[in-house]
C-alpha cells in the first residue's frame, strides 16, 4: 500500500523589513499631505481675519496740508510760509516711521504738501488729522505736572525754549538691547538746571522722576473725543478733579467739554456739556451724538489747548494749568485709559522700569522700534519750528470695490483650478503632489504677508505671481526632464527621478539665489511700496524653495519607492506631447551630446590665398572661385538677428512720441500743475455735477489744444465747517512753462472769471518722494547687480552675466516703449511693475544660462578647440589679406633703405618718388584683388560657421528646450493677468504692463540673452586661443636654449 504523499504549501516568510519600510513611506506621505491641508486651512483662516488691503482695494484719504514756519519773524497763522520739501520729509517720517507703508506725498508749490494714505493705516480721518497736525513738541514736567521749562523770576514767569536745551533725538538700543531714544543735549547747563529741579529742596532723599510728555493739549483733546471711554472720563473729572480745584479753575475745565450736537428726537441742534451728558444719558445715545458729523466742541477749539514749548511767551494756559496735577491720575484711573493714553508720556516704560530718563538721564527706553522712531520723529518735528495745518481733504474710493475684488479672486481661483486640471492630465500623480505644494505655497505666502503687516496691493500681487510662476516653473522643469529620461533615454523610474532632480536643482537654484539677492537689496534700501514688493518676493521665494526642493521632492521619492507608477502605468507622466502632432513620426534626439556630435567632423575649407610674384610687380595671383555652398535649413537661432531690430524700432517710435510731448505720463512721476477752484465759483452745483461740467469743458480744450495732457478732477472738503467749504481740484501732468497759463485762462472764462481771481489758484506739483523712492530703487538694483555679478563669476561666467543684464534691459526698454506707443498712463506704481519684470527676467535668464552651461558641457573639449582654432586661423588670414598691400609697400621701401643706407627716409621718398609711385599702384592693385579674395573667404567661412558652429547649436538646443516652458508660463500669466486687468479699474495699465513685460522678458531671454552670450563667448574663446598661441610662440625649446659659458 502506497503512502499518500501530501504536498504541503510552504508559506514564504514575510519580509518584516520591507513591510516596515512600506508603512513608514505611506505614513510619511499621508502625514505630509495632512500637514499641508491642515496648515493651509488654519493659515487661510488666520489670513481671512488679519489681512489688510492697500489703497487700490480699500480706498484712502487725500489731504492737502499747508506748511507754516513759526520761526520766521514775519510768521502769520493765515499765510503758509514753510518749506514744502522740508515739510514733506517731516510728514513722511511722522506718518510712516519705518518706511513700510503705502504712502504717497508730493509738494504743492513752495508752502504746501499733498498726502495720500490708505484707510487701513488709521482708524478714521480724525485720527489722520490729529497725527498730521500734532506739534511734536515735548514737555518736561515733574510728577504733578509742573513745567520744568517755566521758571519764576521775581514774580514774572519765563519759558526757556525747548530748542535752546535739546537739539534733536536719535534712536538706538540700550545696554539691554531694548529700543531707546537719546535726546541730544544742546545746552548742558540748562539741562542740568532742569535735572536739579527734580531733587528734594532739603537736599536729602531720592530725586523725582522726570516726566517727558508729548502734546499735553492733544492729550486733553483726545480725551474729549474718546467715544469708547467718555463715561469713564466724565466720572474721573466729576469725582476726582471737580472737588479738588477752585471754582474758577473748574469753570475753565468745564468749558473744554461744551458741545453742540444734533438731537434726532427733536431734529434740532442742541448745546450742552459732555461731562453732564455722558452721565445723564445712555452711553449708546451719547456715542451716536458724538459720531454725527454735526457734533462739535463750541467753547474751546483744539488750537487753544496746544502749547508751543519754543514760544517764550507761552508760560500759562488757563485750560491746561488747572489739570496739570491730575494728568497722571487720569491716565492711571483704570487699565483701559492707561493702555490708551500712556503713549502721551513718552518715557512711561523708562519710569516703570526704573531706567533711562526716570533716573534723570537723556535716554528713553521704549517697547518697540516703531514707537522709538515715532517719538523721535515727533521730537525732531517739534524742534524744527514747522507747523502743519490741513487745507482740505477727501476720501478716495477704492479702485476696485469689495464685491468686484471678491469676484475677481473667485475667477482667478477657477482659472488656477483649470491650470491644475491641465497639469493633472499631463503629469498625473506627480502633478497631484505639485498642486498640493503650490496651493500650500500660495496660502503660506499670504499668511506670512499678513503677519508681516504687508498690505494686499497690486504690487504685492505682482510679487506673488512671480513667486508662484517660479515655483510652477521648478515643477515643470522637473517634469519635462523626468519625461525625457523615462521615454527618450529609456531610464528606469528611480534613476530618471534622480537625474531630473539633479538637473532641475542645478538650473533652478541659481535663479532663486539671483532673485533673492535682488530682493534683499530692494528690501535693504527700498521704502514703502518697494519694500512691500521685496518682502512678498523674499517670503515667496523662501517658501517656494522649501516646498519645491524639500517637500515635493521627498514626496516624489516616496511615490517612486512605493512603485505605484510601475504597477499602474496610467499614474506616470503622460507620453503625449502636442508638438508631436505637428512633426513627422521619426525619432529625434534632443540631448545636447547627440545633437552636437556632428560637429566632431570639421570640414577644412580651402581658399586660394594671394601669392606674391617674384618681380617688383608683386602681383597677387587671382583667387580661384570656390564651390558655391547652400545655406542649411531654418533654425530658431535665425530669429535672433531680427529681435534687436524690432526693439530698436519700438524705441525710436516711443522716443518720437515722448519728444513730441504725446507720452501719457502721470504727474506722480514728473512735475505737474494743479488748478484749484473755490466753491464760490461753482457753489450752485453739487460735487458730481461740477466735476462733470468741468470735465466736459476740459475734453473740448484737450481736443483743440496743441498739447496733449491728462487730468483728474476731484473735490476737497475744507477742515473748517461753514459755507463755501469745498475746493474743486484739477490735477494735470502739464509741466511748467508749456500750457498752464492758457488752460488757467480757459478755466477762468468757463466760470466767467479772470485768471487773477482769488478763487482760482495754480500750483506746481513735484513728486519729491516718488523721485526719492525711484532713486533708492536704482541704487538697490545697482547693489543687487554687483552682488549677482560676483555670484555669477563663481557659478557661470561674465559673458552669461552680460547676456542676463542686457536681456533684462532690453525687456524694460521694450515694455516702456510699448506702453508709450499704446498711450497707457505711465504712473509711479508702474515703477513697481518694472521692478517685478526686471527681477523675473533676471531669474528666468539665469535658468536659461544654467541650461546653456549644461548643454555646453556635453561637448568634447577637442571639438571646442578645433572649431575655435579654425576660427582663429580664419581671422588671422583675413587680417593678413587686409594688410598685404601695406606690407608689400613697406618691404619695397625697406629694400631701398638697405640699398642706400646713407640716405634718410625723407630723402629716399623724394629721390625715388616715381618708383615708389609705381609701388603704390601695385599695392593698390593688391588691395583690390585681396578684397575679392576676402569676400570669398568670408562666404566660405559663413557656410562653415553655419554647419559647425557648436555655440549656435547649443543656442538652438537651449531655445528648443526652454521655448515650451515659455509658452506654458506665457499662457498661464496671460490668463491670470488679463483677468486681473479686467477687474482692476484704473489699475488696468499696471496689470497690462506686467503682462507685456513678463511675455517680452521670457522671449527676450531666448532671442536676445542667448545670442549675446554666443557673441561674447566666441570672443572669450578666441582671446584664450590668442593668448595660448602667443605663449607657445615665446616658449624656447630645450635644444635651442643657450647657456652662457657652455654653448655660447
Amino acid at each position: 500500500m502506497k503512502k499518500n504523499e501530501q504536498v504541503k504549501a510552504i508559506k514564504e516568510p514575510k519580509n518584516k523589513k520591507a513591510i516596515s519600510k512600506l508603512i513608514i513611506r505611506i505614513g510619511t506621505l499621508l502625514v505630509l499631505i495632512v500637514a499641508m491641508i491642515i496648515g493651509a486651512y488654519f493659515s487661510a483662516d488666520s489670513f481671512r481675519y488679519s489681512y489688510k488691503t492697500g489703497i487700490a482695494y480699500s480706498g484712502g484719504y487725500q489731504v492737502q496740508v499747508n506748511v507754516l514756519d513759526k520761526s520766521d519773524p514775519n510768521f502769520s497763522p493765515d499765510t503758509p510760509n514753510g518749506d514744502s520739501k522740508k515739510g514733506l520729509d517731516l510728514l513722511r517720517n511722522k506718518l510712516d516711521p519705518l518706511s513700510n507703508q503705502n504712502l504717497y506725498l508730493q509738494t504743492l508749490g513752495r508752502n504746501a504738501v499733498e498726502v495720500v494714505v490708505g484707510k487701513n493705516m488709521f482708524k478714521s480721518y480724525n485720527a489722520l488729522s490729529k497725527t498730521i497736525q500734532r506739534l511734536g513738541a515735548i514737555y518736561l514736567t515733574k510728577g504733578k505736572g509742573q513745567d520744568l521749562l517755566v521758571s519764576d523770576n521775581n514774580g514774572t514767569k519765563e519759558r526757556t525754549p525747548l530748542s535752546d536745551v535739546i537739539s534733536g533725538s536719535t534712536t538706538g538700543v540700550d545696554q539691554n538691547r531694548r529700543p531707546s531714544i537719546t535726546l541730544k543735549i544742546k545746552d548742558q547747563t540748562k539741562w542740568d538746571s532742569i535735572i536739579n529741579g527734580l531733587k528734594p529742596s532739603q537736599g536729602g532723599g531720592q530725586s523725582e522722576p522726570l516726566y517727558i510728555w508729548t502734546d499735553i493739549g492733544q492729550f486733553i483733546d483726545d480725551l474729549r473725543h474718546d467715544t469708547d471711554n467718555i463715561q469713564t472720563i466724565a466720572t474721573v473729572f466729576n469725582a476726582e478733579i471737580r472737588s479738588k480745584v477752585s471754582a474758577g479753575d473748574w469753570s475753565n475745565i468745564y468749558q473744554i467739554f461744551n458741545v453742540e450736537y444734533y438731537d434726532a428726537g427733536t431734529s434740532q441742534l442742541r448745546t450742552g456739556n459732555l461731562l453732564d451728558l455722558a452721565l445723564s444719558y445712555p452711553i449708546s445715545q451719547v456715542r451716536t451724538w458724538m459720531e454725527d458729523l454735526r457734533f462739535r466742541f463750541t467753547s474751546v477749539p483744539t488750537d487753544r489747548l496746544l502749547i508751543d514749548p519754543n514760544d517764550k511767551t507761552a508760560t500759562t494756559n488757563q485750560f491746561i494749568d488747572p489739570l496739570r496735577p491730575y494728568l497722571q491720575t487720569i491716565i492711571e484711573y483704570n487699565t483701559a485709559l492707561t493702555d490708551l493714553y500712556k503713549e502721551h508720556i513718552i518715557n512711561w516704560n523708562s519710569i516703570k522700569l526704573g531706567t533711562g530718563a526716570a533716573e534723570n538721564s537723556n535716554q528713553i527706553t521704549t517697547s518697540t522700534e516703531t514707537e522709538a522712531r515715532q517719538i523721535s520723529n515727533l521730537i525732531n518735528g517739534g524742534l524744527s519750528g514747522l507747523e502743519f495745518v490741513i487745507r482740505g481733504y477727501r476720501e478716495i474710493p477704492p479702485v476696485v470695490s469689495a464685491n468686484v475684488f471678491k469676484i475677481s479672486l473667485i475667477i482667478l481661483g477657477v482659472l488656477v483650478l483649470a491650470i491644475f486640471i491641465v497639469l493633472l492630465v499631463y503629469y498625473r500623480l506627480f502633478a497631484f503632489i505639485a498642486i498640493l505644494t503650490l496651493l500650500f505655497t500660495i496660502i503660506a505666502i499670504l499668511y506670512f504677508s499678513s503677519l508681516l503687516k504687508v498690505q494686499i496691493s497690486p504690487e504685492s500681487i505682482a510679487a506673488l505671481l512671480i513667486a508662484f510662476g517660479l515655483a510652477l516653473e521648478g515643477n515643470l522643469l522637473f517634469f519635462s526632464r523626468y519625461k525625457r529620461e523615462r521615454y527618450e533615454n529609456q531610464i528606469p523610474f528611480e534613476p530618471a527621478m534622480k537625474i531630473a532632480n539633479k538637473q532641475t536643482i542645478a538650473v533652478f537654484i541659481d535663479a532663486l539665489v539671483v532673485l533673492i539677492i535682488l530682493g534683499l537689496s530692494l528690501f535693504w534700501q527700498g521704502t514703502n511700496n518697494i519694500k512691500s514688493f521685496a518682502t512678498i518676493l523674499l517670503v515667496g521665494l523662501i517658501i517656494s524653495v522649501v516646498m519645491v526642493f524639500a517637500v515635493a521632492r521627498l514626496m516624489y521619492w516616496i511615490v517612486i519607492k512605493l512603485r505605484w507608477q510601475e504597477k499602474h502605468p496610467w499614474l506616470d507622466v503622460s507620453r503625449f506631447s502636442i508638438g508631436k502632432l505637428f512633426t513627422k513620426k521619426r525619432v529625434v534626439t534632443t540631448t545636447a551630446s547627440e545633437a552636437l556630435v556632428a560637429s566632431a567632423q570639421l570640414q577644412t575649407i580651402t581658399t586660394n590665398e594671394p601669392v606674391m610674384a617674384d618681380g617688383d610687380n608683386g602681383r597677387i595671383a587671382p583667387a580661384k572661385k570656390g564651390k558655391q555652398h547652400k545655406i542649411g535649413k531654418w533654425t530658431f537661432y535665425n530669429i535672433t538677428k531680427w529681435t534687436p531690430i524690432v526693439g530698436i524700432i519700438l524705441l525710436i517710435v516711443a522716443l518720437a512720441i515722448a519728444f513730441a510731448g504725446k507720452a501719457n505720463v502721470a504727474n506722480s512721476i514728473k512735475s505737474g500743475i494743479n488748478f484749484t477752484i473755490n466753491q464760490d465759483l461753482w457753489g450752485t452745483d453739487d460735487d458730481e455735477t461740477a466735476i462733470t461740467k468741468l470735465s466736459t469743458q476740459l475734453e473740448s480744450i484737450r481736443n483743440t489744444a496743441r498739447y496733449n495732457f491728462s487730468y483728474n478732477i476731484y473735490v476737497l472738503k475744507k477742515q473748517e465747517s461753514g459755507a463755501n467749504n469745498r475746493i474743486l481740484v484739477v490735477s494735470t501732468n502739464i509741466t511748467k512753462g508749456t500750457f498752464e497759463r492758457e488752460l488757467l485762462t480757459a478755466i477762468a472764462s468757463f466760470y466767467n472769471a479772470t485768471p487773477d481771481d482769488p478763487s482760482l489758484a495754480l500750483q506746481q506739483t513735484d513728486p519729491v518722494m516718488e523721485g526719492y523712492i525711484l532713486k533708492i530703487a536704482a541704487i538697490s538694483i545697482g547693489i543687487g547687480l554687483a552682488c549677482i555679478f560676483v555670484y555669477t563669476l563663481f557659478r557661470l561666467d561674465w559673458a552669461q552675466f552680460v547676456g542676463m543684464v542686457l536681456a533684462s534691459l532690453f525687456t524694460l526698454v521694450t515694455t516702456i516703449a510699448i506702453a508709450i506707443i499704446t498711450q497707457l498712463l505711465i504712473t509711479f506704481e508702474m515703477s513697481i511693475a518694472f521692478l517685478a519684470i526686471f527681477g523675473f527676467v533676471i531669474a528666468f535668464t539665469t535658468m536659461v544660462m544654467v541650461r546653456v552651461k549644461q548643454n555646453k558641457k556635453a561637448i568634447n573639449i577637442r571639438e571646442y578647440e578645433t572649431f575655435f582654432t579654425y576660427m582663429s586661423e580664419h581671422r588671422f588670414q583675413i587680417k593678413r589679406l587686409r594688410r598685404a598691400h601695406k606690407v608689400y609697400y613697406q618691404e619695397e621701401l625697406k629694400k631701398l633703405a638697405i640699398k642706400h643706407p646713407e640716405l634718410k627716409l625723407r630723402e629716399i621718398k623724394k629721390q625715388y618718388h616715381d618708383q615708389l609711385k609705381r609701388t603704390q599702384l601695385v599695392a593698390k592693385d593688391i588691395k583690390s584683388k585681396n578684397h575679392k579674395v576676402i569676400r570669398e573667404v568670408r562666404k566660405d567661412f559663413r557656410v562653415y560657421n553655419y554647419e559647425h558652429n557648436f555655440l549656435q547649436k547649443v543656442a538652438n538646443i537651449t531655445i528648443k528646450q526652454m521655448l515650451q516652458h515659455c509658452l506654458t508660463l506665457g499662457i498661464m500669466f496671460t490668463i491670470l493677468l488679463i483677468t486681473l486687468a479686467a477687474f482692476s479699474g484704473s489699475w488696468f495699465g499696471f496689470n497690462i504692463v506686467i503682462l507685456i513685460g513678463l511675455i517680452v522678458g521670457m522671449f527676450a531671454t531666448l532671442f536676445v540673452g542667448i545670442p549675446i552670450w554666443v557673441v561674447l563667448e566666441k570672443y572669450r574663446a578666441l582671446n584664450k586661443i590668442r593668448v595660448k598661441n602667443y605663449l607657445d610662440s615665446q616658449r624656447v625649446e630645450i635644444d635651442e636654449q643657450i647657456v652662457i659659458g657652455i654653448n655660447n
